[in-house]
């Protein structure tokens, strides 16, 4: 299972950095990724998933190290455990109010299948739908909040299977620019070509049983 493991996770993290690489051809003041951190994969070896990460970009296995997945995943059930947190290392638009990217994993174990795709609840306009990932069928749901602006935008995938809830958040962090940042305001084109790099590396996820 390693050895497979190892393979599909190499093939596919050519796949992200193509996509990658030609989403930031289409953006312009896009800066490219570094080489390091290293492309890597990830393998949960207890609930059976990986998924590979790009150059650039930092994975982590606990939460509080790079991220604060409570604040940024506030739909998560009590008891949902975080399983990994892979963060951009770089600003892809410094001149804008971006402030962090984050491709969050969590599992909520003895979870009813409703409690699961309720905290794929949707913000309106927005409404929910459902997206095959590593061939099993996600609840996608929507959910922004902030004080003065937008701070944080995040695209919310649960499955229930086994009494388990799945679960993957995309999240992109933004501040409220102003005359003292001297930061644009980040773009609609801007948000999409961050989210397009995180839903890269969603494409990459598969389940061992596949």
């Amino acid at each position: 299972m390693g050895y497979m493991c190892n393979n599909w996770i190499a093939a596919n993290l050519l796949f992200v950095l193509t996509l990658t690489g030609r989403a930031q051809q289409k953006v312009p003041n896009a800066v490219s990724e570094p080489s390091t951190p290293a492309a890597q994969g990830f393998h949960d070896d207890r609930y059976g998933i990986s998924f590979g990460t790009p150059a650039g970009w930092q994975l982590n296995r606990r939460d509080g190290e790079v991220s604060t997945f409570e604040l940024d995943a506030p739909t998560a059930s009590p008891g949902t455990q975080m399983r990994a947190a892979v963060s951009i290392g770089f600003n892809p638009f410094p001149r804008s109010t971006f402030a962090g990217a984050y491709f969050y994993y969590s599992i909520t174990p003895k979870v009813k299948p409703d409690a699961c795709a309720n905290q794929a609840s949707a913000v309106a306009p927005r409404t929910v739908s459902f997206e095959p990932i590593g061939g099993k069928k996600f609840t996608h749901g929507y959910n922004e909040h902030g004080v003065i602006c937008t701070e944080s935008r995040d695209e919310i995938y649960t499955m229930p299977t086994h009494n388990v809830c799945y679960r993957f958040d995309l999240v992109i962090n933004t501040f409220c620019g102003g005359e003292v940042s001297g930061a644009q305001d980040i773009s609609q084109q801007q948000i999409e070509a961050v989210r397009g790099r995180l839903e890269n590396i969603l494409s990459t996820v598969r389940f061992d049983n596949k």
